[in-house]
């Protein structure tokens, strides 16, 4: 599938958002209503969270209402798909997909995954997430590439995994299916090189971090160190394209996951993207598709992110100062998709009631 077609031009790349779902319950949202509770961070908060004082919030955002409300929103936008960070299903990291593939609104917008923490399950249950991650393979609306392959992203962080992703993928031919593979790195030309033989198609990155003071800079960086890495060497890449990197709510109040972590003693992080600097940047990633066809042959970038809201990087509406969502960085997007004629999403009646208390 391509994405749509341009009053005068082909039919430009597609344009997929990574969603990483910490918003809907569990031990995780309780640590980024931690990271996001001081007043200073609650512009960053999610258009679906509650203020209770200026240093606690309530992030509920594991209510079905939330879920198509963000369809709409997306589709409004021109977003051809999200990329799912994929997680054990019986973890309340698993619940937005879920609640995503129950949507009666879910043919607005595509979905792939993105398989790391589904690599790292124990043994015994590897098998049932080993065919649940195929079965996805499969369902309606998966994205596809080139030949009508399912997207597949995947990062590892250790040699490990390799093992258990060609398992997957075997798993996958054995049922008919070859995925279009393509591994999350940070230097795509010395990553293919490392991942050419463990059933890779492409490379890409997740996100890229750094001590730039402007966005404007860590913009250039992704262009040179990845998007340039890629066309000099020559080696297939989905570019991504960054919407910011700001670290300070979890350098303020550390996160389990990432205690020790580089950041937390840098000074600088980069300013926060402006609606016209994420509608250029894309315009970027997108005109660097389509001028480097055999790198870019899957013909698609990767945004980051859908709602990495504590991180820095973010699409998806906040919370306006009145309480009501903030979608400018998604009128960016859509400025940059061409998506000028779809109706912008209701409305106050479809609205999700006042987060409850989890």
């Amino acid at each position: 599938m391509i994405g749509t077609t341009l009053s005068g031009q082909d039919p430009r790349p597609l344009a997929g958002a990574i969603r990483w779902d910490a918003w809907t319950g569990g031990p995780v949202t309780g640590q980024v209503e931690r990271t996001l509770g001081p007043k200073r961070y609650h512009d960053r908060l999610p258009w679906f969270a509650e203020v209770v004082d200026d240093t606690t919030v309530r992030i509920a955002g594991g209510r079905q209402a939330v879920m198509d409300r963000e369809i709409e929103f997306a589709a409004h936008a021109g977003l051809d798909y999200w990329a799912f960070l994929i997680y054990p299903r019986d973890t309340p990291m698993s619940t937005a997909l879920g609640q995503y593939l129950e949507s009666p609104r879910r043919r607005q917008i595509r979905f792939c995954m993105i398989l790391h923490n589904t690599l790292t399950v124990p043994d015994e249950t590897w098998p049932a997430e080993r065919e649940r991650a195929v079965g996805l393979l499969r369902e309606p609306g998966y994205q596809t590439v080139l030949a009508n392959r399912p997207l597949v992203y995947a990062f590892t962080g250790n040699d490990s995994p390799f093992v258990r992703f060609r398992d997957f993928l075997r798993a996958a031919r054995d049922k008919g299916v070859n995925p279009y593979c393509v591994y999350m790195g940070w230097d795509p030309a010395h990553d293919f090189n490392q991942v050419r033989n463990q059933g890779f198609d492409a490379v890409s990155a997740y996100a890229m971090g750094g001590d730039q003071p402007t966005f404007a800079g860590l913009a250039e960086s992704v262009r040179e160190r990845y998007w340039g890495n890629a066309a000099s060497s020559g080696v297939p890449y989905v570019p991504l394209a960054t919407t910011g990197w700001d670290k300070r709510p979890r350098k303020d109040n550390p996160v389990s996951w990432e205690r020790g972590h580089g950041y937390h003693r840098q000074e600088v992080f980069p300013s926060r993207a402006t609606p016209p600097e994420i509608t250029a940047h894309l315009r970027d990633a997108l005109s660097f598709v389509r001028s480097h066809p055999r790198v870019c042959a899957a013909d698609t970038v990767i945004i980051y992110a859908w709602n990495e809201y504590d991180e820095g990087g973010w699409l998806a509406p906040t919370r306006g100062a009145d309480g009501e969502p903030d979608a400018s960085r998604l009128d960016a997007v859509r400025a940059a998709l061409g998506n000028q004629n779809s109706p912008r999403p209701t409305s106050a009646g479809d609205a999700p009631e006042a987060a409850p208390q989890p």
